[in-house]
């Protein structure tokens, strides 16, 4: 695929399937949204209530995808949990891990926890960069390796696009991963709305993220990692070929104009079970009249 005119880019390497994934096992720590407090300060007297929402997207070459959802809500006394996760492959969506509890750890605030299912290895920061699971038999490991964007999402929190390596067992997927939190005082109104976002991947490296705002007014941006180079792309059409664009549409098409790019996106699987439906899709992207063939994940992300 050639590499298209990008109209915003930061010039980033390339790294090989296997250098990729030999890279992300000895990733540097992902940096995320900044702590408001560490969970060791004793100098915090007054823990405000607050809900915390992360979300992270695994899309692999292979077609392989994780997809995970962390929400997370404080008060004086007690951290309540809603943590769901799942991997998807041809055959399907398959669990990984659903917890719902509450835990008297308020001071946790943003930060991930582990649980029975689930192992979470951090970096200096606290910030999540490695994910384990045990389900069906199998271990499955996900570790972010570097980022290729990074920008403030729509609470002020961190949000990025980076390369990542999922291992399921002896087998090793190389992709990219999307990472957003989102965060809300519990004293102000609840935000309404979702913004659709759809992960994509390729067999070569490349990926693909499209962040579709709620209603017809909102913008749709898109971030391609093509050929080692990142680029941001506003202008973006897209439309539903089914309803109004909310999930659950089973087919949208697309058009980066100034990149010289169009695809169609399918949905090719049911939606997961849990707070957020997420579907697994396949994409045929077009460019310079040749045809490639990305595949990922597509979910609601509602904010706090």
């Amino acid at each position: 695929m050639p590499p298209p005119h990008r109209r915003t880019s930061s010039a980033s390497v390339a790294l090989p399937l296997l250098a990729l994934l030999a890279g992300c096992r000895d990733a540097a720590p992902r940096r995320g949204a900044p702590a408001a407090v560490d969970s060791t300060d004793a100098s915090m007297a007054v823990i405000a209530p607050a809900r915390y929402l992360t979300h992270l997207v695994f899309a692999g070459g292979d077609g392989t995808v994780l997809f995970a959802s962390f929400g997370q809500e404080t008060d004086s006394e007690r951290l309540m949990r809603d943590y769901a996760a799942w991997w998807g492959d041809e055959a399907g969506w398959h669990p990984l891990s659903r917890v719902r509890d509450t835990l008297p750890l308020p001071r946790a605030a943003w930060r991930i926890l582990p649980t029975p299912e689930m192992t979470v290895r951090v970096g200096d920061s606290r910030e999540v960069h490695g994910l384990g699971f045990r389900a069906g038999g199998s271990r499955f490991t996900l570790i972010a390796g570097h980022e290729v964007s990074a920008w403030t999402g729509p609470t002020g929190q961190r949000e990025s696009l980076g390369v990542a390596g999922l291992t399921i067992g002896e087998r090793s997927v190389g992709g990219v991963l999307f990472f957003r939190r989102a965060a809300r005082a519990t004293r102000f109104p609840v935000e309404s709305g979702a913004s659709r976002t759809f992960v994509l991947a390729d067999s070569a490296g490349n990926g693909l993220l499209i962040e579709v705002g709620e209603g017809p007014e909102q913008p749709v941006v898109a971030r391609t990692w093509l050929h080692g180079a990142t680029a941001v792309w506003d202008g973006v059409t897209f439309e539903a070929d089914d309803g109004e664009g909310a999930m659950p549409a089973r087919r949208w098409t697309f058009q980066i104009a100034a990149a010289g790019l169009n695809g169609v996106i399918r949905a090719v699987s049911s939606p997961t079970e849990g707070p957020v439906p997420a579907f697994r899709i396949a994409c045929d992207l077009v460019a310079d009249g040749e045809t490639f063939r990305f595949a990922g994940a597509a979910a609601p992300l509602p904010l706090p």
